[in-house]
């Protein structure tokens, strides 16, 4: 007997099957049928007639999205419009065993001989959840999504797109870059078009930074010869040797050099780091005590304040690296401290990714636990949402 994840994933499989065609002229004997005493009039069985088509369509649907995941060369327009409207979105749950089954498939099959077939580029997708799943930060929903789009939809962009985001630790740095990476390639962080890196993991040793500079030039040499759409993560970018930040230089030029140049026509680079998120809060609470609404802060506010901050730091090398100083970063993109309503709504969201019934008071319970900074307003988490989905842990046991 099949348990516990196989048998569930069996009966997805079952969801797949397509509903057989009817045969021409068969006929229906509960259409039309509305007698007192007929069975087909009873409303149990309507019921059930209603749920059958609403299975049928769902599994096309299914189906749809597998063969487009498998094999996306073969699909066109008219399978991607019968997966669902626009925007319409899979079930946790089915998304969840839809990839199970799509990775089982590809690993004895070769669906993709290339990187560059798995790319999909799904700004409905990222637009859905930058707006649903992100809480707080409403610059960067608008900036992320506008500026992503309209490099990747330049048909000869003159360089790279550089993004840094910048902001205290739980505000959504890691969680953006991660939706990025889902909504521009099927494969996420699997994709052989992305590559992350994280400074103390990757390059712990300064001793050791021409090792690490060879390395790292071939890395991005590599990925940029197999596929025409790259992206490069680098997370604690402010613990970055000054020379493996002065060897990313010439890949965000405008016209790099010969010997430098990009194979690839579109490469993203993002830039992850808490360098200056004190000065973001300091802004940010200077403006809430001035009256101002936190959906009324812009863009304006910010970035200027944040950008000469960060050239004056001087116990780092990013903020007087030559990214910095010679306009090569496109954006310093804030992400703004998050408050009491935004950690619920990040205690609702683990919950509901774990497909546990949760109560508000449980919210308030899990808010509650966090630390709120500064010591007068206690407005700022001073963890962001970090840590919530362990707290959920507690209230499990």
């Amino acid at each position: 007997m099949l348990r516990g994840p196989w048998r569930q994933l069996w009966l997805f499989l079952l969801l797949l099957l397509p509903g057989a065609p009817e045969p021409r002229g068969a006929s229906r004997p509960w259409e039309g049928t509305d007698e007192p005493g007929s069975a087909w009039a009873w409303p149990g069985f309507q019921r059930l007639q209603e749920q059958l088509r609403a299975a049928g369509a769902l599994s096309k649907r299914y189906w749809t999205l597998f063969s487009c995941q498998v094999w996306p060369d073969d699909c066109d327009e008219d399978e991607e419009a019968a997966a669902g409207p626009l925007g319409w979105r899979l079930p946790l749950l089915g998304q969840r065993y839809l990839d199970l089954l799509t990775t089982w498939y590809c690993s004895f099959k070769d669906c993709c001989p290339r990187g560059d077939c798995r790319i999909s580029n799904n700004f409905t997708g990222l637009e859905w959840d930058l707006n649903v799943r992100l809480h707080g930060q409403h610059l960067v929903r608008q900036l992320v999504l506008r500026t992503v789009r309209g490099y990747l939809e330049t048909p000869q962009p003159d360089k790279a797109l550089a993004l840094s985001f910048h902001g205290w630790s739980g505000t959504g740095k890691n969680f953006v870059a991660r939706m990025l990476v889902e909504n521009l390639y099927r494969d996420g962080l699997m994709s052989d078009c992305v590559r992350m890196f994280i400074a103390t993991f990757h390059f712990p040793h300064p001793k050791y930074v021409d090792l690490y500079k060879e390395q790292l030039m071939g890395q991005i040499r590599e990925t940029q010869q197999l596929c025409h759409q790259t992206l490069f993560i680098f997370d604690e970018a402010e613990k970055l040797h000054p020379g493996l930040l002065e060897v990313l230089g010439p890949h965000l030029e405008h016209r790099a050099p010969e010997g430098h140049r990009a194979e690839s026509p579109w490469t993203i680079f993002l830039f992850l780091s808490n360098l200056r998120g004190d000065i973001i809060n300091e802004v940010v609470l200077k403006l809430l005590k001035a009256g101002w609404s936190r959906e009324e802060i812009t863009m304006e506010h910010l970035e200027p304040h944040l950008q000469a901050e960060i050239v004056e730091t001087i116990d780092n090398g990013f903020g007087h690296s030559r990214l910095v100083k010679e306009n090569l970063i496109d954006y310093f993109i804030p992400f703004l401290p998050l408050e009491y309503r935004h950690v619920r709504l990040c205690a609702r969201d683990a919950f509901l990714s774990q497909e546990l019934l949760y109560k508000e008071e449980t919210l308030d319970e899990i808010a509650q636990m966090m630390v709120y900074v500064p010591k007068e307003e206690q407005l700022f988490s001073s963890q962001g949402c970090k840590s919530i989905s362990q707290r959920i842990n507690y209230f499990l046991s």
